[in-house]
């Protein structure tokens, strides 16, 4: 997270996909056991790494309300 918003996918066209600073609600959710540290979510030396060295992992849980009206 950084600055109230998580990293995630913010487009792709089927040719090129870009990541950046999202909505939590639309962010993948990794898993802590292979995501330790903000680089985790990206590959080696890739050009976002320096962008997600500002970032600060959080612990995050996914809920979803179902509410059914007669």
């Amino acid at each position: 997270m950084k600055d109230g918003k998580a990293w995630g996918k913010m487009w792709e066209d089927g040719n090129a996909t870009c990541y950046g600073w999202v909505d939590a609600e639309v962010a993948p959710i990794h898993n802590p056991e292979f995501c330790t540290k903000p680089t985790d979510v990206t590959y080696k030396d890739s050009p976002y790494t320096k962008e997600l060295l500002t970032a600060k992992l959080v612990s995050v849980e996914r809920q979803t309300v179902v509410i059914i009206k007669d």
